[in-house]
């Protein structure tokens, strides 16, 4: 009887996962296939409402779409006129890219010496650092917006792409993810690569960094997703012709509403992949990042 509850809960625990997992994917499915559709029926799924009182009436002002999963007909239109008919879009997806990838590169550059020095240095006051990083790393970006603004309009920064790479690649969030997981690495290579007298860059690029690969991909993924989806950052210190594809989306669902699903689903597809790619690894890294 004991093990037959027991089946039957864990039996339950699947079924409540796969609906969850449904209901997380189901959104992408759906702009995938509507991406699949043509103009004319993507208008055509449209009932219009205007509300009047508590009565509502077809024809106002108000747009409700009819959302399906499968399409009348198949056609790749949407993609060829949201990649040849206009530069706009994939100018702003360049224009991610430029932003998220510096980002990414920086944080791998910085976190990795940086976590390093705080777990193996003999500094007095490393820990009280350590500290302010963590509280910094805590504060939400409404909060960091202000300052940064002003530091930027200080060193003329505002209206380039490094008034958002700069700050976003000091993130401490790096540090912190670099730094648990070396916690939880024995230190027995580091200290024979010590006592041969190898010195601190060289064992950070040959002996540290590859031990870093679950923890590295874990701050990829975040990192890139993080500045993939930026927006406030983009609107403050970015002008229109550098906003990325995050900003630009929005103004596509008002003015182009029958290219709006190819746009998202492509707009998707590079974290995706990256998180497919990396999947494991991430995995492994948040683990093994907070077991201390």
């Amino acid at each position: 009887m004991i093990r037959f509850k027991r089946r039957l809960g864990t039996i339950a625990i699947y079924i409540l996962l796969t609906m969850l997992a449904v209901a997380f994917f189901l959104p992408v499915l759906i702009v995938f296939t509507n991406s699949l559709m043509g103009a004319f029926e993507i208008f055509n799924r449209f009932t219009h409402f205007v509300q009047v009182g508590n009565m509502q009436h077809v024809d106002g002002d108000i747009h409700f779409v009819r959302l399906t999963l499968i399409p009348d007909g198949i056609t790749l239109s949407q993609y060829l006129r949201l990649f040849f008919d206009d530069p706009t879009y994939l100018s702003r997806f360049w224009n991610s890219v430029t932003l998220a990838v510096p980002v990414v590169l920086g944080q791998i550059l910085i976190s990795a010496p940086a976590a390093y020095a705080f777990e193996m240095s003999r500094m007095k006051h490393k820990e009280k650092l350590y500290l302010v990083y963590i509280v910094i790393m805590l504060l939400p970006l409404q909060v960091t917006l202000v300052p940064n603004f002003i530091v930027a309009d200080y060193l003329g920064l505002l209206g380039t792409r490094a008034a958002v790479i700069l700050p976003a690649a000091l993130n401490p969030l790096g540090v912190f993810i670099m730094r648990q997981y070396l916690r939880g690495l024995p230190h027995d290579y580091i200290e024979a690569a010590q006592l041969d007298g190898a010195s601190q860059l060289r064992i950070i690029f040959a002996i540290v960094i590859p031990m870093f690969k679950p923890a590295l991909a874990a701050l990829v993924i975040l990192t890139f997703v993080n500045n993939w989806n930026i927006v406030e950052q983009a609107i403050i210190f970015l002008t229109e012709a550098q906003a990325p594809l995050s900003v630009y989306l929005s103004g596509m669902a008002i003015h182009n509403l029958d290219l709006i699903y190819a746009a998202s689903f492509f707009y998707l597809l590079p974290p995706l992949l990256l998180f497919l790619y990396w999947k494991e690894h991430m995995e492994e890294g948040i683990a093994l990042t907070g077991i201390r």
